[in-house]
C-alpha cells in the first residue's frame, strides 16, 4: 500500500523551528536543520502552515525578524488544542487530514492530535532532519509522473 503524500506539514514553532518558547520571552535561534527541512520540503511542493501555542503577534513577530513570516500558507497561534487548529489549517488548504504532517517537540502534544486525528502523521522535532528523506515527503505532490531514473527507466507503479 502506498504512503499518501503530505502536502502539507503543521509546524508547532517553539522548540521545534527555534530553541525556546516565545511566550516565555526566549529570543531563541533557529534551527538550522529545521529551516533546513523546510526550503527542501517548500521546494517539493508541500505547504507549511503554523499550529502554535502563545500570543498570535508574538509568534508572528519572531517569524517575520527570522524572514520565515512568508513560508507558512496559514498561521493558528492560540490556547485551543492543536487537533482542532489542524482541522481547521486543512480545510483552510482543501487538504485532507491524510496528508497532513504535524510536527512538535512535545510529546503529549503530538499524542493529543493523534489521538484525535490518526490520519495526520506526527513527527518529533528531534527528528526534524529526517523528515526530507521519508518517502511520504519524496512522493510527486501534483499530477506530474514521477522523474525517469538516472539508469533510463521510468517508474512502474505497481497497482
Amino acid at each position: 500500500m502506498n504512503t499518501p503524500t503530505v502536502k502539507c506539514l503543521v509546524w508547532e514553532v517553539d522548540n521545534s523551528l527555534w530553541d525556546g518558547v516565545v511566550c516565555d520571552s526566549t529570543d531563541g535561534a533557529l534551527r538550522a536543520e529545521a529551516v533546513r527541512a523546510l526550503r527542501i520540503l517548500r521546494e517539493r511542493g508541500v505547504m507549511h502552515a503554523v499550529a502554535s501555542r502563545g500570543e498570535f503577534a508574538w509568534t508572528v513577530a519572531q517569524l517575520r525578524k527570522h524572514g520565515l513570516h512568508d513560508r507558512f500558507a496559514v498561521i493558528e497561534v492560540g490556547w485551543g488544542k492543536k487537533s482542532a487548529a489542524i482541522t481547521r489549517i486543512a480545510q483552510t488548504l482543501g487538504v485532507d487530514l491524510e496528508q497532513v504532517g504535524y510536527i512538535d517537540a512535545e510529546p503529549l502534544e503530538r499524542t493529543e492530535v493523534a489521538h484525535a486525528l490518526p490520519q495526520v502523521r506526527c513527527y518529533a522535532a528531534r527528528h526534524v532532519d529526517v523528515l526530507p528523506a521519508l518517502q511520504e515527503f519524496r512522493a510527486p505532490v501534483g499530477a506530474v509522473p514521477p522523474p525517469t531514473s538516472p539508469m533510463g527507466f521510468a517508474h512502474i507503479h505497481a497497482r
